[in-house]
């Protein structure tokens, strides 16, 4: 046999393979309501906690979720630039239980009008059950810019952020790693309607990449498997409320739309 035949033979058994590897799964839009409350210190310092329910619709791909995610969180600015904090989450999901601590470092700065973000982190997520606890780091890069329009300020804003789980061993089961396990772009309106109450509807499309062993039907053929993309939108709603250490509202770097 020719080599050319050779080439043509293996084309013909990779290429189904890799066509299906990279196939993406659409869900349904979840909504992701969540109510903040922020305490502002005298020392540019904040703590924070917040409820969040994530609600998605049932689909071919699951039986419909209704999950609740608490956090809360410390963080302070050492610089109008720098700030650095400390975060914990709980989540209660359909498959389980989790824990997460976080320690984050935050720089923003300016050009253009422009307000312009980085947020790198550190989490290591305890997860209940036979599921393996999971490190990973997050980098987000957004963009903001402040409108003044009478009493109210709007914060319009982009922001996109991307996860990877940092693994020593790779699983039985996934031999092959994603460069970027999770990706998210979102955007947003921020509505800072006094000192104290603030309205950011947003909508962000999340992008989970994984990859999973074949599936073959009793032929033979390739039924799922491999590198998918598994496609998210998400309508979201954050209501956050702000109490002063003096009571008395006072000058302050004031933390983003996103925490």
């Amino acid at each position: 046999m020719s080599v050319k035949k050779l080439l043509c033979m293996a084309g013909l058994l990779v290429l189904p393979g890799l066509a299906l590897g990279q196939r993406r799964i659409h869900n349904p839009t979840q909504l992701w309501p969540e109510l903040q409350g922020e305490l502002a210190l005298q020392n540019n310092s904040y703590l924070w906690l917040s409820a969040q329910n994530q609600r998605a619709a049932e689909s071919r791909y699951n039986n419909g979720t209704f999950d609740y995610v608490l956090r809360a969180g410390y963080e302070r600015f050492w610089s109008e630039q720098w700030s650095w904090g400390i975060t914990g989450r709980y989540a209660a999901t359909s498959a389980g239980d989790s824990f997460t601590p976080e320690l984050l470092l935050r720089h923003r700065s300016r050009l253009l009008g422009l307000t312009l973000g980085q947020r790198l982190s550190l989490e290591y997520a305890l997860q209940g059950g036979v599921a393996r606890n999971l490190g990973a780091t997050r980098l987000r890069l957004d963009a903001e810019r402040i409108i003044t329009v009478g009493n109210i300020a709007l914060r319009p804003r982009v922001a996109w952020e991307g996860g990877l789980n940092l693994r020593l061993q790779p699983p039985d089961d996934q031999p092959e790693e994603r460069t970027i396990d999770q990706g998210r772009l979102r955007a947003e309106v921020g509505i800072r309607l006094s000192d104290h109450f603030d309205l950011t509807p947003y909508f962000a499309r999340q992008t989970d990449f994984t990859v999973t062993q074949f599936q073959f039907d009793a032929d033979g053929n390739i039924t799922s498997g491999g590198r998918t993309n598994i496609v998210s939108p998400i309508i979201g709603l954050d209501v956050r409320f702000t109490l002063f250490q003096d009571k008395q509202p006072f000058e302050r770097i004031q933390l983003p739309t996103q925490h």
